[in-house]
């Protein structure tokens, strides 16, 4: 009997289309969001082809501006007048949601603008840091961006807003990358726009680069529009609590990320962002 023939080249593509459609699939459906509150839900999503030590999952809270109400926060306008971790910083504010500010020197003083409530707390634009997130304009009314300082400077005299928070962009409106590729790797917190105006905070409980953060959030079914960074490694720390609902990333790389033994749990913060919902 001659011996059977096994068409590979056909089995092989006949498999590409199957995981093709299954990834097709999968990217159409999109993560399932979970609503915390009107104007606020949350969902997790995987990036096993970016991670590069850690666990994979990403946390992404997706804020309505118009709904939900941001605050930033510094130590020294707080009672204990000392920088907090970031299981303090909720106690205290009570606040559906907390994740660490941009970066700061040694001493805690902050790199770039900061503005609390109206207050100057750091007053200097660091010129290499183009992008901030901003909240609730001096008009009055309600809501919350992602500025590009290239296309949208701010006056630090006269923000226009009553709650500012520099740091650099991860990426722009025409996707184009704007830090320079390296091969750090740390864990990520960034703050995006969406192309309907809502906000996305995204924490990633892994490391990644820069660079490859930015490749995973553009490959995702998120349509953001443009992406601004806050501080890694350690401070890379996001706590949501909203009734029965937890979750927390303290910046660890390893299986106990939620546990509150982790030294991310414990590094002190000397500003963070607070999210508060009706």
């Amino acid at each position: 009997m001659a011996p059977r023939v096994v068409p590979v080249a056909r089995i092989a593509a006949l498999l590409a289309v199957i995981v093709a459609a299954v990834v097709i699939t999968r990217g159409a459906s999109g993560p399932h969001w979970r609503t915390l509150r009107p104007g606020a839900e949350f969902t997790t999503f995987r990036g096993d082809a970016w991670c590069r030590r850690g666990p994979a999952e990403v946390a992404a809270l997706r804020l309505d501006p118009a709904r939900v109400r941001l605050r930033v926060r510094h130590y020294s306008l707080m009672p204990e007048g000392r920088p907090l971790n970031i299981v303090e910083w909720q106690k205290d504010t009570g606040a559906l949601a907390v994740f660490n500010a941009g970066q700061y020197y040694d001493d805690y003083s902050y790199m770039g603008l900061l503005v609390c409530d109206g207050r100057t707390v750091s007053s200097r634009l660091h010129p290499g840091f183009k992008a901030a997130l901003v909240a609730l304009p001096d008009t009055g009314s309600s809501g919350a961006r992602v500025l590009d300082l290239l296309r949208e400077p701010l006056d630090p005299g006269h923000p226009g807003w009553r709650e500012v928070a520099q740091s650099f962009m991860l990426f722009d409106r025409n996707g184009g990358l704007r830090v320079r590729s390296s091969d750090r790797i740390a864990n990520r917190t960034v703050v995006a726009e969406d192309r309907r105006g809502r906000l996305l905070v995204i924490t990633s409980e892994g490391a990644y680069t820069l660079a490859d953060f930015a490749a995973l959030l553009k490959s995702t079914p998120l349509e953001l529009s443009h992406a601004m960074c806050m501080d890694g490694g350690y401070e890379a720390e996001l706590c949501v609590s909203v009734d029965r609902f937890r979750y927390a990333s303290f910046g660890r790389w390893g299986n106990d990320a939620q546990a509150i033994e982790s030294p991310g749990a414990v590094t002190p913060l000397p500003a963070v962002v607070t999210v508060l919902a009706p």
